[in-house]
Parts: structure tokens; C-alpha cells; sequence
């Protein structure tokens, strides 16, 4: 039995281009933010804390964009190579988010932008409800 031949097909140069590109979090932290209509101004610096996080992380993500257009456009140069490997070391998209993420995890839920922390916000559960309760007790006791 002869082999059967197979079709290959060609790979896209740019396998970015094969699927969608997830949305700005710079966007989506905004949108998320305006839409907490709990803040108040002395929110305004977790606020701001957590729209900046957000503005660092895309940042990561369009140097390595970059440093990938440059990886292609030098090769061969190397007075440019260790320009790039300076650029680089600034790319880490990956650390940025894995560094930033949670923190900006931690401000949004702060902020009482997790679902957790909005249950928490209501009123009937005001927020360290068991933890409050053992400590005005033993306050009690205290007096």
C-alpha cells in the first residue's frame, strides 16, 4: 500500500495575526473603574494606582512587539544586537504581568471591584463582620 501523501499548509508569518487580539486593559481597567459609582475622592489614588498598573502591563506588551519588529529588521547588526538585548531585558511581558497582575487584582478588589469584596460591601455584612464581632466582644469584657 503506497504512503498517503499529506496537504500541508503554510504557516502565517506572523502567528499573532491568526487570532484575536485580546482587548486593552487599559480599556477594560477604565471602563471597570468609571462603573464603581461607590468611590469616593479619597479612592481617587487606588484609582489612579490601578489604571497606572494596568498602563504598565500594556506597555510590556507593546515593547515586545517592538523588540521583535527590531529582531527582525537588525539581524546581523551587532552594535544594534546589544541595543536590543538592552530593550530585552525590558520586555518581559510575562514578569510585568505575573508582577503587576496580582497587584492590580489586589487595588481592583480594594476598590470593591471583586465579587467578593462587593458582598462584603452590603450592608446586612459590613465588611470584617465575624472579626469585628469577636473584637467588640472582648472589648466588652476588657471594660
Amino acid at each position: 500500500m503506497p504512503p498517503r501523501s499529506r496537504r500541508l499548509a503554510a504557516v502565517p508569518a506572523d502567528p499573532d495575526a491568526t487570532r484575536e487580539k485580546a482587548p486593552d486593559l487599559r480599556d477594560a481597567v477604565r471602563s471597570t473603574v468609571d462603573a464603581m459609582d461607590w468611590l469616593t475622592p479619597t479612592d481617587e489614588a487606588l484609582k489612579t494606582l490601578a489604571l497606572r498598573q494596568a498602563e504598565e502591563i500594556e506597555k510590556a506588551v507593546d515593547r515586545a512587539r517592538e523588540l521583535e519588529a527590531l529582531r527582525r529588521d537588525l539581524a546581523g547588526d551587532e552594535s544594534a544586537y546589544k541595543r536590543l538585548k538592552a530593550l530585552e531585558a525590558m520586555c518581559e511581558v510575562t514578569k510585568t504581568v505575573g508582577w503587576l497582575g496580582p497587584q492590580l487584582q489586589g487595588v481592583l478588589r480594594d476598590l470593591g471591584g471583586t465579587p467578593a469584596a462587593r458582598a462584603a460591601m452590603k450592608k446586612d455584612k459590613p465588611v470584617g463582620g465575624r472579626l469585628a464581632q469577636i473584637r467588640a466582644a472582648a472589648g466588652q469584657h476588657d471594660s
